[in-house]
């Protein structure tokens, strides 16, 4: 047993020599640059078509007006523990497209995108909706965030500690030459991605806006790290709901905006299909 344990301990001692790693002050701050996971995603599905682009979003309401009206079908549902995500088909133009309602958080944001990565799918998009910081910029506008504060845990398990972490410059210039096209009102942003929705204190809230941060949501950071260390492609669109100030909160009833989410949805899909 001592000589088994001997052994544990040497090979632990290579493994964290080989990674350079070392117990930092915060466990966060210890981040491997190893591709390879002991885990790995499950890939045994059976599939019908081939399927190159994939669409995340939030809006439960519109995934359920388009599958009553035959735009979207279910393929199979994610092997995981708890709620199992559905994944829809979609077939836009001459291509199918796989459409994903996802719940929220930033791991799930990255289990989603390491899943169907896993299936050989290389190019996302995210549509949801955000609470605004500043009302002067995301007033009804379409919001690209194009930077995000990694105020959340699972972005450094993909990237070493910085603060902020940006969209692929070339995935967001598609994304732009889309809602150019579109003659929709739209804004590049920065993003505050946090994981706790009910800690967003006053003090908080003035700290992002003072380093240009004009919504705030739990996913983006997680989502363009994952891709950033996974080398896809993926971009984001939000539009602004409830209302976020040191003065308190307002819903607003953001989860009502059936035609803001609904048209979200829509050019999300026309950028996917030019990434």
């Amino acid at each position: 047993m001592k000589e088994k344990t001997e052994k544990n301990e040497i090979q632990m001692e290579k493994v964290l020599r080989y990674a350079e790693l070392d117990e930092k002050e915060l466990p966060l701050m210890e981040f491997d640059p190893d591709y390879k996971s002991i885990t790995k995603p499950k890939t045994d599905y059976d599939l019908s078509h081939k399927v190159e682009r994939c669409l995340f979003t939030y809006f439960q309401d519109i995934i359920g007006v388009y599958e009553r009206n035959y735009l979207v079908n279910q393929v199979f549902l994610m092997r995981t523990e708890g709620v199992r995500p559905r994944v829809m088909e979609m077939k836009v133009g001459n291509e199918y497209i796989y459409v994903v309602p996802v719940p929220a958080g930033a791991p799930q944001a990255a289990r989603m995108l390491e899943q169907m990565a896993a299936l050989g799918i290389k190019k996302f998009m995210v549509c949801g909706g955000a609470g605004s910081l500043d009302e002067e910029v995301t007033n009804n506008r379409i919001l690209l965030p194009t930077s995000a504060v990694r105020d959340e845990g699972t972005s450094y398990h993909y990237l070493p500690p910085s603060r902020t972490v940006e969209i692929n410059p070339t995935v967001q210039k598609k994304i732009e030459k889309v809602l150019t096209a579109s003659g929709e009102a739209f804004r590049n942003v920065k993003t505050w991605t946090t994981d706790a929705s009910f800690r967003e204190t006053p003090s908080k809230v003035m700290l992002r806006k003072r380093e240009g941060c004009s919504v705030v949501e739990m996913e983006c950071a997680a989502y363009y790290a994952v891709a950033q260390f996974k080398r896809l492609q993926c971009g984001q669109l939000l539009y602004a709901g409830d209302l976020v100030k040191p003065e308190g909160w307002e819903y607003r009833n953001w989860h009502n905006k059936t035609d803001e989410r609904e048209k979200l949805f829509n050019l999300a899909v026309q950028c996917l299909m030019e990434l």
